[in-house]
Parts: structure tokens; sequence; C-alpha cells
């Protein structure tokens, strides 16, 4: 395999099966610090914002399940961390064989700070009894959670019974992103932000062609991504009953719209037929033949070959009976577990990261802040490559309501989203592929259930 193919399979661990990674890296791109420094919404004197002194001193182990290197931590939040707390000693455990959260565990291994997206971390906490509420201990340090985006602090109490078992430090949501390399070839007008489903469909179509010998494609979304933080805030997997939900008929509302309509045109079941996968990523990077595609916000920071196309972005296409919702938000939360040893030292420093000292310089650097300030909102990505982007279509919707995550969420949406191409190739009707998936999901969470 030459450099050039072996990149391209690097590149493209973004797919479903590393939604995980490409989160991270989102994270470690779009990984963010949102904080108020003196635990209120607005900005504070440097010397007010300082941690307290300690006298004895304080190690806070950190992990999360994301297997990622020591190096990533500390370019994503211990150096950071470490800078603003000398007298801490910051000890990142790296998941891998023999040091997962289990394994830990099962040697006696404290651990005093665990982080992941929010679907994971829910997953991660509850599976393993380490979930902390943080409710009183946020008001002791006084941390402002009114300066935080309500939608997130929102998702995190409903995910966790009214309980505050983490806070956010970095945000993702879903924009359209692109080519406009692609509309000026074909005389189309670029999109623009506020556009709703039929209107993006519309000019698809457009794009969708063959020249030259090269079919393009209109646009395509990554099936987890829009799925699982869909607009109607239909979740995997229903809270109370703890059933699969995929019976419900707004699935078939929202297949057809994000995927199964822009799938019929002649170019997307070309490619899907000669290449036996959906279009992704790499046909909007480094191919390039396609003209639209949904994603993750944090997307342009962790590819490194995003500057070979003309791109920009806009706000996620509505529905038209629900104008100005946009996707749900996939936040990295940072949260104390419940046998950590040095409670306040672990609030300090998640305070300290969703501190608008933190959030505004991370901001700056393309992670999606957690904070309303417009101060710290307009800084995005102004000291990047891209500070002249369209990042206004990050904030032009609102965030739709986030669904209550469990510990059964993901290994749902593993089953659903193999059955979005066989409904493409026309392999399965979409009724049937619901209806299996329900099946087999039901089963998963029956299976998972005997496990605890």
């Amino acid at each position: 395999m030459g450099t050039k193919a072996r990149n391209r399979e690097k590149a493209n661990g973004l797919v479903l099966p590393a939604l995980l990674a490409a989160l991270t890296l989102a994270a470690s791109g779009c990984g963010n610090d949102s904080g108020q420094g003196n635990g209120n919404g607005g900005s504070a004197a440097e010397g007010d914002n300082q941690p307290p002194k300690r006298t004895e001193p304080v190690e806070l182990v950190i992990h999360t399940n994301n297997g990622g290197t020591p190096e990533s931590f500390d370019a994503n939040y211990g150096d950071r961390i470490r800078k603003k707390f000398p007298d801490y000693k910051i000890t990142y455990i790296q998941s891998k064989p023999g040091s997962t959260l289990q394994d830990l565990l099962a040697t006696g291994q404290r651990v005093d700070i665990l982080f992941q997206t929010d679907s994971y971390y829910f997953e991660l906490a509850e599976g393993s009894k380490l979930e902390f509420d943080m409710t009183e201990l946020a008001k002791k340090h006084g941390v402002d959670l009114n300066a935080i985006e309500p939608r997130l602090i929102e998702g995190l109490k409903a995910s966790g019974g009214g309980k505050l078992y983490a806070l956010p430090v970095s945000n993702m949501i879903q924009v359209l992103y692109y080519n406009k390399g692609i509309f000026d070839k074909f005389g189309v007008p670029y999109p623009k932000d506020g556009m709703n489903w039929d209107e993006v469909h519309e000019l698809a179509k457009k794009l969708d062609r063959e020249d030259g010998g090269i079919p393009y494609i209109g646009f395509t979304a990554s099936p987890a991504h829009i799925l699982g933080n869909n607009q109607y805030s239909i979740p995997y997997v229903d809270a109370k009953t703890e059933k699969p939900t995929f019976l419900d008929g707004t699935w078939n509302k929202l297949f057809e719209t994000y995927l199964l309509t822009p799938g019929k045109t002649a170019g997307y079941q070309k490619f899907v037929t000669d290449k036996k996968k959906l279009p992704y990523r790499l046909e909007f990077t480094d191919a390039p033949t396609l003209g639209m595609f949904v994603f993750n916000s944090s997307f342009p920071f962790s590819i490194p070959n995003i500057n070979d196309i003309n791109w920009d972005l806009v706000s996620l296409p509505v529905f038209k009976e629900k104008p100005k919702v946009g996707s749900q938000s996939m936040p990295v939360v940072f949260g104390i577990t419940s046998t950590a040893k040095e409670k306040d030292a672990a609030m300090e420093v998640i305070k300290y990261l969703v501190s608008e000292e933190a959030q505004l310089s991370e901001a700056k650097k393309g992670n999606m802040p957690i904070l309303t300030s417009e101060t710290v909102r307009k800084a995005f990505a102004q000291d990047t490559p891209f500070k002249d982007k369209n990042w206004a279509a990050l904030y032009y919707n609102q965030i739709a309501p986030g669904v209550t995550k469990n510990p059964y969420l993901l290994s749902v949406e593993r089953v659903l989203t193999p059955y979005v191409q066989q409904v493409i190739e026309g392999k399965k009707d979409l009724n049937t592929a619901l209806r299996e998936a329900q099946e087999q999901a039901e089963k998963t969470i029956a299976d998972a259930k005997l496990k605890k």
C-alpha cells in the first residue's frame, strides 16, 4: 500500500466505527475549555482567576475509553491543566489492553475524572457505577451553569435523571459543508444559511451528473451523525421503556429526508453500485466528487488536506415544520467519579475548563465553545487558516433538544447503521429494514441486561 493510500485509509478512520476517535480528535481539535475563570459568565481580573493554593500534594487521575494517546491528551487538555494548576499532578491513563476502565477498577486503580462525548460518557460511567452528582459541588465552587448553552445542561440533566453527572467542555453540531469548485464548475448557486431540506435536495439534483467520465454526487450525510443527532430529537432507545424506537414513523421521515431521497440520484446509485459503500468524507476532500456533505462542526480541524478544495459551510437544512431547529449537540463532557479522592480539586479543574478564559482560548483554535458569550462565539477559528469561513452557520439554528442517553444507545446505533446501505442499494425496503433493526436491537438490549 502506497503512502497516499495509507494516508487516505488513516483519514477514513472518521467513519462510523471510529466515531469516537473522530469525536475525540474533534475534541482534540474541538475539545474545549469552556468556563468562567471566576466561576461566572463574565471575565475576571487575572489575579481573581487563580486556583486556590493547596497545602498538600494533589494527584488527579484522568481516563477515557477512546484510546487517545498521552500526547493527544496533553495537546488537548493536559498541558493547559498543568499550566493552570502547577501544584497538581495530572496523570492520564490511556485505554488499551490491560488498562481499560474495567482493568483499572479490577486492580484497585483510582480514577478521579472521566471524559467522553456525552453519548459514550453515560455508557462508560454508569456501566462502571462511577457516576457522581456534581450539582452541589458546582455550586460550592461558583460554576455559573447559566453561562453555558442551556440545551447542553438540559440534556445532561435529563440523561442523569435530574442529576448533573458531567459538565460539557466543548461542543459539536451538524452543519452542511459544500465544495465551491463543484458548484462553480456546473454554474449552480451556493447553498445558504436557513435552507430547508427540499431546497437542498433540488440543489443536489443539479450537481448530480457525469463530466469527463467522472460521476459527481450532489449530497450525502454521515448516517450515524445525522440520525443520532436528528432534528426531531427521537432517541434510538426510549429512556423509560428501554425499548428501541425504530417502529415510530418518525424514523421513516428521517431516513427519507437525510439519506434515501438524495440516494436515489443516478450519480449516488452508480457510486454505491461500483464502490459497495456510501459516499463519505474522502469523496468530499480527496476525490473530490461530492458537492455537499453534512458532518460535525469539528470536521475541518481534524482533516489535514481540507485546504485541497475550496470549501465553505452553511447551517444544517431544516424541516419546513421545524424552522430554525438544527441538530442535537455532541458535547465532550468531563465528570468527577464517585471514587475520586480529591473532588474539590477535580471540580476546580473542570471549572477552569468551562471558564470564559479557557473557552475563549480554545474557540480561537476552532473548538466550538459551550458558552453563550458572544465574545467567545465570535472568536471561533480566528487563530486558524479558516477564520474567514461562514462560522455564523454554527449558531444560525437553535440546537434541538437532546435525547436522554442510556447505556444501550451506542449498541443500538451499531445495529441500525448497516441497514442504511442495504436500503439505498435496494436490498431491503425501509419498513422491512426498520422492523428487522427493531428486533435485533431488542435482542441486543436484552443480552446487555443479562450481563449486568
